[in-house]
């Protein structure tokens, strides 16, 4: 029976950077029609919405102002417009790489028939929510389209951790629950991402950097066992604070959960780890505290 996920359609879209490059005026002058009809753009909306982060609608139009008075010959010759056209035309390349290494740690049933939208401008760096939004002027990048792709194979899997979490009719609510499913979702995503680097290699990805470090393992071990404890202690407004700060911001959810899954692959098994997206981030939390030490366990 052929494998569904390797069949899965990915679509590149550029319609918002190709605007924002070549008619930047219009842009300006239709803002509204540019953030509610371009996908890229209602997706980044959703997303601010979503994590309670702020579009700055001031210094994007500045920002966009500024573009708009670059001469039109040196804008095609920006670097971020020529990663992103070797990114378009890469695509099969994308997709014959990434595919099976991401739907080797799913069901073969999954699908993740997606569109990637590229623009310019926006807040994150990248995020799936819908669909992928990348954005191409990030300074993350440092120019190195690698990055980008090693960053795309991240989103990707969020894709395919959301399809096994509507397989698994997910339910379960709480403070605690948001914690695990956060540090599950994006610590695997993470970790499909960390093992990809010999496919696409990430050599400014700081995630990586601190999952080859110790010390930052077990820094980042402790931050998420402190916002654990701090369950029921705390007001709900002040344990999200907690944990965008801490767990997003500072990356404790994203190194911790891909420690975890380092673990339990390692420890374990593949299918391990592969059976902890059907059976949901208590089952994570709990394969990864059978596998150490009490000194290195999550408490919860």
């Amino acid at each position: 029976m052929p494998c569904r996920c390797l069949e899965s359609k990915i679509l590149f879209n550029t319609e918002a950077l190709e605007k924002m490059v070549y008619d930047p005026e219009w842009v300006l002058e239709n803002e509204e029609a540019f953030w509610s009809e371009y996908p890229s753009q209602r997706y980044t909306r959703d997303w601010s919405e979503q994590v309670k982060y702020p579009i700055d609608y001031e210094t994007w139009r500045a920002t966009v102002k500024e573009w708009s008075e670059v001469p039109t010959k040196t804008r095609h010759g920006m670097d971020f417009l020529k990663n992103a056209e070797r990114i378009i035309e890469g695509r099969q390349v994308f997709i014959d790489k990434a595919l099976p290494h991401v739907c080797s740690y799913l069901p073969d049933n999954a699908d993740l028939d997606i569109s990637v939208h590229f623009t310019a401008y926006v807040p994150p760096r990248a995020f799936a929510m819908g669909e992928i939004v990348i954005n191409m002027t990030a300074t993350y990048w440092n120019n190195n389209p690698d990055n980008i792709l090693n960053t795309m194979v991240h989103e990707l899997f969020h894709v395919g951790y959301s399809y096994c979490e509507n397989l698994r009719g997910d339910n379960d609510e709480g403070p605690l629950i948001d914690i695990m499913r956060n540090i599950h979702n994006e610590g695997v995503c993470t970790y499909i991402g960390y093992m990809a680097q010999n496919i696409f290699p990430a050599p400014d990805e700081k995630d990586y950097d601190m999952l080859n470090n110790t010390k930052d393992i077990h820094r980042h071990h402790k931050n998420v066992n402190e916002i654990l404890s701090k369950l029921g202690s705390i007001t709900e407004e002040e344990l999200d604070k907690l944990s965008w700060d801490i767990g997003v911001m500072e990356r404790s959810y994203y190194v911790t959960g891909a420690h975890m899954c380092r673990v339990i692959e390692e420890k374990g098994s593949k299918d391990a780890l592969k059976r902890t997206l059907i059976d949901g981030p208590r089952a994570f939390f709990e394969t990864y505290n059978d596998l150490v030490t009490e000194k290195e366990k999550l408490f919860y």
